[in-house]
């Protein structure tokens, strides 16, 4: 296997890239698939190289006025803190045939200069719904947000009250995307399809996008990739033997479960980061959360402090929450 050693400065930085030339891919349009090592860390990385210029190919958005008309199928919304580390993404989502546009929340601000900052992102996003040439089907937000705004509130979230249980506080609030995204009618069903990458340093941004691009390109068939596992309290095992008959097992999927009644709460923990570090494609939680965070029932099956013993490198599963 021969490696060769790129130093590519692109305008957004210097990247170092180490690949195997058997695994190099280069189109007609000039996109190569590399497996890359980045900061020692493994990643698929889909570039776009040009014989000229750098990897921007014309996705930021930089003038005011290309906020009011323009186009686009895919829109990220991004601090400036992540601008540089997105291009890969972005890229990625370019070779899907998808017309990709990428805008600064601080250009927002600019050309959207009254209201609270949720206020001008929202009518930013209604501005795009009713004006451009294609609204966009995806907008993913990049930047974390803060419930008091005090720190790394990057991209701001809209607070709603809730109530809650006596314990969490009685009446509290809950912060939702979703707002930026309901755009037509007076309902609370999407127009657009809206995520977020909750991210607050360069770093942490850069490693998402690069374990996102490898989950997308990566052609791995190991059994994980056909193995769900299923992590249930008492009163909501029945939920989960019910979706892994229906449903999982008679698509040839392979079951991991973890079910309270099965033993203590070190037991239930260890057997569930177990079965995340074997593998899982798709991981169904059918139980509760608590605080401080953790899957629990009557015992708890799994906690953020067991996030350190995992140990699961690229098979890196979806997981849905039925709690």
């Amino acid at each position: 296997m021969d490696f060769g050693l790129w130093t590519l400065d692109c305008g957004l930085g210097v990247w170092d890239l180490v690949f195997s030339g058997e695994n190099a891919a280069i189109d007609r349009d000039g996109c190569a698939l590399y497996s890359c090592l980045m900061n020692r860390r493994c990643a698929s990385v889909l570039l776009a190289l040009s014989l000229l210029g750098p990897l921007t190919a014309g996705y930021l958005i930089t003038t005011p006025e290309s906020l009011m008309t323009n186009s686009a199928d895919y829109l990220v919304i991004t601090h400036p803190n992540f601008t540089s580390v997105m291009y890969p993404l972005c890229a990625l989502r370019d070779s899907l045939g998808l017309e990709v546009k990428m805008v600064e929340v601080s250009l927002i601000y600019t050309a959207f200069p009254t209201g609270a900052r949720t206020d001008r992102i929202r009518a930013f996003m209604q501005q795009v719904y009713d004006h451009w040439s294609a609204r966009p089907e995806f907008v993913l937000l990049v930047g974390d947000a803060c419930r008091d705004s005090t720190r790394d509130d990057f991209i701001p979230v809209k607070l709603f009250p809730k109530f809650s249980y006596d314990y969490a506080g009685g009446l509290t609030s809950h912060g939702a995307d979703n707002w930026y995204a309901t755009l037509s009618g007076h309902d609370s069903i999407p127009d657009v399809i809206i995520g977020r990458l909750p991210v607050n340093t360069l770093a942490r941004a850069e490693s998402l996008v690069a374990k996102i691009v490898h989950y997308e390109t990566s052609t791995d068939t190991g059994l994980w990739t056909h193995t769900t596992m299923f992590v249930s309290s008492s009163d909501r095992a029945f939920g989960a033997t019910e979706l892994e008959s229906l449903y999982m097992r008679p698509n040839g999927d392979s079951c991991y479960t973890v079910v309270e009644s099965e033993g203590s709460s070190p037991f239930l923990r260890h057997k569930t980061v177990a079965g995340f570090n074997q593998g899982a494609s798709l991981v169904c939680h059918c139980a509760h959360g608590s605080q401080p965070p953790s899957w629990v029932g009557s015992k708890t099956l799994f906690s953020y402090q067991d996030v350190d013993s995992l140990d699961n490198a690229d098979a890196l599963p979806v997981v849905l929450d039925r709690g």
